[in-house]
């Protein structure tokens, strides 16, 4: 549907429309060299560091969920020195590093705060940001011994990061990344 803007109502038909006739969808993205159109984010998700710089938390979020390691994350970084994150890793493949690599321990809990699974996770980290420009990078992370979930509040139906539901529940988590 193609619309020139709303009736009778100019100045709404003004803040949805560019200058140059494009209507603000509130998303963002870019144009490849082939003309082809990429989604990468929702402006509304946009953090802004307190430097000044606009991070797309969903795109990172996606290059890190690709990980074999990791199973969920959530990007910090709204009005933060730099960027964070939490951590849910898979746990199935945790558990087999930890099997191959003869690391005992009692309680996922545990296997989470080992610092050989610290390890792995920092170096998979640095491998998948390669491509990042230095402020989009993740400096520090916090590896959570239990999943995001629906029921607590932290996930939409659709299992979307909720993330004034994650910064309200890992208050004490994310600000000890910043200490």
């Amino acid at each position: 549907m193609v619309m020139r803007g709303y009736y009778n109502k100019p100045e709404a038909t003004e803040a949805a429309f560019t200058a140059d006739g494009w209507f603000r969808t509130g998303d963002a993205g870019y144009i490849d060299d082939h003309g082809s159109l990429f989604l990468t984010d929702r402006l509304k998700d946009l953090l802004k560091t307190s430097n000044g710089k606009y991070i797309a938390p969903q795109a990172i979020e996606t290059l890190m969920g690709d990980d074999k390691y990791i199973d969920q994350i959530a990007v910090i970084g709204d009005r933060r020195k730099f960027v964070s994150a939490l951590i849910v890793p898979d746990y199935t493949a945790l558990k087999d590093f930890a099997t191959r690599e003869r690391i005992s321990y009692h309680s996922m809990d545990e296997l989470v705060r080992h610092s050989r699974i610290r390890e792995l996770l920092t170096k998979h980290i640095e491998e998948a940001q390669k491509g990042l420009a230095s402020y989009e990078k993740i400096k520090r992370f916090t590896i959570l011994p239990q999943p995001f979930s629906m029921e607590k509040g932290e996930l939409t139906n659709t299992l979307k990061v909720k993330r004034h539901a994650i910064n309200r529940i890992y208050a004490k988590e994310i600000d000890a990344m910043y200490e």
